[in-house]
């Protein structure tokens, strides 16, 4: 019989894992184009497109559908960030450091590095926006830890700066995400809570030295926050702990409220 004869014959489990091999390979093809959708093609340091763009070919244009009414992308598309770097070549060669020729700080550079974010607030599952003033969050307080709203902030160098106004809360999370800083100059700025140090008399942010609060990005308002200028903000802070370094004050702290 046909059947008896060719299954008599063949083996079987070398087909299986001959498949599953195949399988497997197109697998990897087809997660590694989807994760080429952005940041490619390759550039070098310089903004130039780079000889090597590995094994793998972009993958055709698609468009998703964002959720809320924000529209539709597709990708790729070909963009290219528009913004000039102020860096220069340390070495001819590719794979050495380039070095600022400006102020990293306000160049993006380095630690201070940020990426073009869409310049609208991150949303939640309704469409609300996920970070709030706790001012305009009524359904939210402090229940435990310190209450850092209106103590003083210490800078890096020892200098007070200004005085904490308010908390921002990611609602979703129920977290608070930003301390919102009034500056002796009457502008108003916001911190990451990773950055800051809440003592029982003040707030302390190492990071940077007094003389750079009023350059902290601000935010067009202020009751959201765009995924542009979170992206900016947290930047900045980082940025000090590198640029900074040398306006800090070292040893022991003198703290006069």
């Amino acid at each position: 019989m046909l059947g008896t004869h060719f299954f008599g014959n063949f083996d079987l489990a070398a087909l299986s894992i001959w498949l599953f091999w195949g399988f497997f390979a197109l697998l990897i093809y087809y997660l590694q184009t989807e994760n080429m959708r952005e940041g490619y093609p390759l550039e070098s340091e310089d903004g130039a497109k780079a000889a090597n763009q590995g094994p793998f070919p972009l993958p055709s244009p698609k468009t998703f559908i964002l959720p809320h009414g924000r529209g539709e992308v597709t990708l790729p598309n070909g963009a290219r960030e528009a913004r000039e770097l102020a860096m220069g070549r340390t070495a001819v060669s590719e794979g050495f450091p380039h070095a600022p020729l400006g102020d990293p700080m306000v160049d993006g550079l380095g630690p201070a590095a940020w990426a073009p974010r869409r310049d609208v607030p991150e949303l939640d599952g309704h469409g609300h926006a996920k970070i709030v003033p706790m001012a305009q969050a009524s359904s939210f307080g402090v229940s435990a830890g310190r209450d850092p709203r209106g103590l003083p902030v210490q800078a890096g160098d020892n200098e007070v700066v200004g005085r904490i106004r308010d908390m921002w809360v990611d609602a979703p999370e129920q977290l608070v995400r930003y301390l919102e800083i009034e500056l002796n100059s009457g502008n108003r700025r916001l911190v990451p809570m990773p950055m800051v140090k809440i003592w029982k008399d003040r707030v302390r942010i190492n990071s940077l030295s007094s003389d750079l609060f009023d350059g902290v990005p601000a935010t067009k308002s202020m009751s959201e926050v765009t995924l542009l200028e979170e992206e900016k903000i947290s930047a900045y802070y980082a940025g000090g702990t590198l640029y900074a370094a040398d306006k800090r004050k070292h040893g022991p702290e003198s703290w006069k409220p």
